[in-house]
């Protein structure tokens, strides 16, 4: 192993395609970029944070990528210039979806009709700035609107009443806790930690240990995840030897199968609101028992999602930011419709072509519908039939 990366000799222990250490190495390196924040960077005031964040976000996604990083600068310039010319109108709003949208989906095409394999492909941090600058322009445009025509509190909590400064915006695109995979932020919350509003370091107990706690559960899972995925590769359910295999079999392996390749997703979810806690931008408030909370970025509820018994149980807990973020700038736009079943409906689709444009997305999202909605009618029936109201 001499004269190899660190990614290749990452790559060797964990048996991992060396594209996925190098990732993971790359969410590691965010836990050094947030601990000279920390001590360092965060005395000095928002300029010198926004540009610290914004070089730091950018080292992190060339490594990965190399020039792949221009699809993300080209956009985020392209969202700044859109939202400094007529930003807080509703066509500010349509030019932002067609921009970020538009590229995204163009790099499915690229992937889905090219001959390479892409393991890590430069839409995944690039999914995560869609969302970030979609989510900019709308509470741009509801900080234009009157407050009491807003459909929310949610959505008033989060409106933003001027135009951010380019470094601002840039920052707030690469911040590197959340530029590769999430969590999915708002930029209000961005604007208020790096102005000093979100909290005061001085009276804040340190978010050090909160953090490093997330990076060794995230850690834990990722070896479990390198471990059984030689046992239990998800790539088996289609082949003809899994076909051949007794039905009962066929069950254990699609589900152990299954949970493991979800550690993947959230080992990655885990280690990445780690660094975030470390700087201290998920910072919640207080808890009941008035111990500073660090929830805020929070991706998986790894004990409810383990647990639940119900579909409504899995959202829930799983991928909540982000879910968050889809009801808050998608469903709830949609209620002029009358209808939640179609709000929900147009919101799963969405879901499904920010995601990708390869059939088994549509047919998942169906599915989640279907069994949403099944669930929540058989969940009236047996109240009603029961009397448990």
């Amino acid at each position: 192993m001499l004269g190899k990366g660190p990614s290749y000799l990452l790559s060797d222990v964990l048996h991992l395609p060396e594209p996925s250490a190098r990732f993971l190495l790359a969410l590691y390196g965010a836990y050094l970029f947030s601990f000279i924040y920390r001590y360092y960077v965060s005395r000095h005031g928002a300029a010198v944070q926004n540009l610290y964040w914004t070089m730091s976000g950018v080292l992190m996604v060339v490594y990965i990528y190399g020039w792949g990083v221009w699809h993300m600068l080209l956009d985020t310039v392209a969202v700044y210039c859109t939202l400094r010319l007529i930003g807080g109108t509703l066509l500010s709003v349509v030019i932002t979806w067609l921009i970020t949208m538009g590229h995204l989906v163009g790099g499915y095409l690229h992937i889905m009709y090219s001959n390479e394999i892409h393991p890590i492909a430069w839409t995944i941090p690039h999914c995560v700035m869609v969302l970030k600058m979609i989510g900019l322009a709308y509470s741009l445009y509801d900080g234009r609107k009157k407050q009491e025509t807003l459909v929310s509190e949610d959505i008033r909590k989060n409106a933003v009443h001027s135009v951010p400064s380019f470094l601002e915006v840039m920052g707030f695109s690469f911040f590197p806790g959340s530029v590769l995979a999430g969590p999915q932020m708002w930029f209000v919350r961005y604007r208020d930690f790096v102005e000093g509003r979100l909290f005061d370091y001085q009276k804040t107990p340190s978010s050090t240990f909160a953090g490093v706690k997330r990076l060794l559960l995230g850690t834990t899972l990722s070896v479990l995840y390198a471990s059984l995925n030689n046992y239990y590769p998800i790539e088996f359910l289609a082949t003809k030897g899994f076909a051949d295999e007794m039905y009962i079999r066929k069950l254990w392996l699609v589900f152990i199968s299954g949970k493991v390749v979800l550690w993947r997703y959230i080992a990655v979810w885990l280690i990445a609101e780690g660094s975030c806690i470390v700087t201290g931008i998920s910072y919640n408030g207080e808890t009941k028992e008035g111990e500073a909370d660090w929830s805020g970025l929070t991706n998986i509820k790894l004990f409810d999602f383990e647990t639940c018994i119900t579909l409504q149980g899995v959202v829930d807990s799983f991928n909540i930011n982000t879910n968050s973020w889809m009801a808050l700038y998608v469903y709830k736009r949609l209620k002029w419709l009358g209808s939640k079943e179609l709000s929900l409906a147009l919101t799963l689709v969405f879901i499904s072509l920010w995601h990708g444009i390869w059939p088994g997305y549509y047919f998942n999202f169906s599915l989640e519908f279907i069994d949403l909605t099944a669930e929540r009618t058989v969940s009236i029936i047996i109240i009603i039939s029961f009397n448990l109201l």
